[in-house]
C-alpha cells in the first residue's frame, strides 16, 4: 500500500504523476467496494481509493446482520437478495466472515405477529421463503430468549451474518489477489474531483493526479471536503447510533440475526402490511420511540453479543453536533432495560461501547448525483449498506458504463 501524507495545498499545482484508469472509486467501504468489484467484473481498470488506513465508518461499525427480510418487495429486496448470494459465493473461496445462520423476527405481541403473518404471505408469493415459529419453537431454537416476551417468530434459514470488522478487510484482500487490474491506496485522501477534456481527474493529498473515464464518489458520511456545497444542499441527513456488545459469553448461543418486536414496527418491509397500521405506537415507551430504539442481538465468532441500537439524527452540514466521542449512558441503560424484558442472559457485563453512523435520505432510498456525465456521487443508502450495497452496485455500474 502506498502511504499518502498532506503536503502545502500549492504542491497540487504540480503533478507528481498521472496514470490513466477506466474507474476510479472513491471510498473503500462496502458501497465503493463494490462499485469497483463490479466494474473489475466488467473488465475495467480500477482505482480504490481509501482516505483511511482501513475503513472506519459505517461499513466496520454495524451489526453484520444481513437482512434482506427488512426490505420491502421490490428492487430493494431484489438487491439484497442479490448480495446475500454474493456474499456466500465469494465466502465459498475465501473467509471473509460470513455466517449463514439466518435471521429471526420474535413477536412480543399477537398484533406483532398479525404482521409477520401478512408478511410471510407477501414474502411468499415472490419465492422469497421463510418460515412461521410457534411461541414453542421460538423458545426451543433460543432458550435464553424469555417466555413472556415471545409469542411467535418469522425466520429467514437463507440469511447471512457477517463479522463486521473482518469483512470488508477481507474481501479487499480477495479482489486485490483476483483482479489483475485493481490498484488499491489507503491512507489516502482524494481532495480534489475535477471534469478535464472530457476525463475525470483526481488529486489526492500527496499531490498526485489519476485520470479515469469516470468517477464514482462513495464517500459515506465524509461531506466537508468534496463537493461540499451539494451535500449542504442534497437534503441528505446523518444518523447515530448507540452500539455495545458484552464480553463473550461461551455458554450462550444465539445463532444469526435476532430481531424483535420493536424491529417489526420500524423496518420498512412490515410497514407496508395491513397489519403494521394497527400496531398502536403508544405501546411502545416514548422514550423509545423518540430515540428510535429497536433492539437488535448479534453473537460474534468470539462469544460476545452485540445489543443495539437507538437513533439521532442531524443535517449533513450539522452533523458534527452529533458527538463522535460520546454515547450518552442513559440512552445504553434504556436499550439495556428493554433487551432485558427479551432475554435471560447469564450477565450483562459490557465490554465495549461506540457510535455508529451512516448517511440517509429522507425522501430518497439513495442519493444518487452526477456532474458532467463523468463524476457519479453516490451515497446516503442509510442502515441498509450491509444488505444491499453489492446488488445495487451492480445495477449501478452496469447502468453508468
Amino acid at each position: 500500500m502506498k502511504p499518502c501524507v498532506f503536503y502545502n495545498a500549492r504542491l497540487f499545482l504540480t503533478t507528481i504523476m498521472m496514470e490513466r484508469f477506466d474507474v476510479i472509486v472513491i471510498g473503500g467501504g462496502v458501497l465503493g467496494t463494490f462499485h469497483a468489484y463490479h466494474a473489475l467484473e466488467q473488465g475495467k481498470k480500477v482505482l480504490l481509493l481509501e482516505k483511511d488506513l482501513r475503513p472506519q465508518q459505517s461499513t466496520v461499525r454495524n451489526f453484520g446482520q444481513v437482512v434482506p427480510s427488512g426490505m420491502p418487495v421490490g428492487k430493494w429486496l431484489d438487491y439484497g437478495r442479490y448480495s446475500t448470494q454474493l456474499y456466500k459465493s465469494i465466502q465459498s473461496e475465501t473467509n471473509i466472515g460470513i455466517r449463514n445462520n439466518g435471521s429471526c423476527y420474535i413477536a412480543s405481541r399477537a398484533d406483532e405477529m398479525a404482521v409477520l403473518e401478512e408478511m410471510y404471505q407477501k414474502f411468499k408469493d415472490v419465492d422469497y421463503s421463510s418460515e412461521l415459529l410457534t411461541k414453542d419453537a421460538v423458545l426451543a431454537k433460543y432458550p435464553t430468549l424469555r417466555s413472556d416476551y415471545a409469542v411467535g417468530a418469522l425466520f429467514f434459514e437463507q440469511e447471512v451474518s457477517a463479522e463486521s470488522e473482518v469483512l470488508i478487510h477481507n474481501i479487499h484482500k480477495y479482489i486485490q489477489s483476483k483482479y489483475k487490474h485493481l490498484t488499491t491506496r489507503f491512507n489516502c485522501a482524494a481532495v480534489q474531483v475535477n471534469v478535464v477534456n472530457n476525463s475525470c481527474e483526481v488529486v489526492v493529498a500527496d499531490g498526485t493526479v489519476y485520470s479515469a473515464e469516470h468517477c464514482f464518489v462513495c464517500n459515506g458520511r465524509d461531506f466537508k471536503v468534496l463537493f461540499p456545497q451539494v451535500f449542504a444542499d442534497s437534503g441528505i441527513v446523518v444518523s447515530k447510533l448507540n452500539m455495545m456488545s458484552t464480553k463473550p459469553i461461551k455458554e450462550v448461543s444465539l445463532p444469526g440475526n435476532i430481531l424483535t418486536g420493536l424491529t417489526i414496527r420500524r423496518y420498512e418491509s412490515f410497514q407496508t402490511c395491513d397489519a403494521h397500521k394497527a400496531l398502536d405506537p403508544n405501546d411502545v415507551d416514548a422514550k423509545l420511540r423518540e430515540l428510535g430504539v429497536h433492539i437488535l442481538f448479534k453473537q460474534r465468532v468470539d462469544g460476545s453479543i452485540i445489543i443495539g441500537d437507538s437513533h439521532e439524527y442531524a443535517d449533513a452540514a450539522e452533523q458534527d453536533e452529533l458527538s463522535d466521542f460520546y454515547n450518552e449512558m442513559y440512552i445504553n441503560e434504556l436499550m439495556l432495560t428493554e433487551a432485558k424484558k427479551i432475554m435471560d442472559l447469564p450477565n450483562w457485563e459490557i465490554e465495549k461501547v461506540w457510535p455508529g453512523f451512516y448517511a440517509q435520505h429522507n425522501e430518497k432510498d439513495i442519493f444518487i448525483k452526477t456532474i458532467d456525465d463523468r463524476i457519479h456521487i453516490v451515497t446516503g443508502i442509510g442502515g441498509k449498506g450491509m444488505t444491499t450495497s453489492a446488488g445495487f452496485a451492480k445495477k449501478n455500474i452496469e447502468s453508468v458504463l
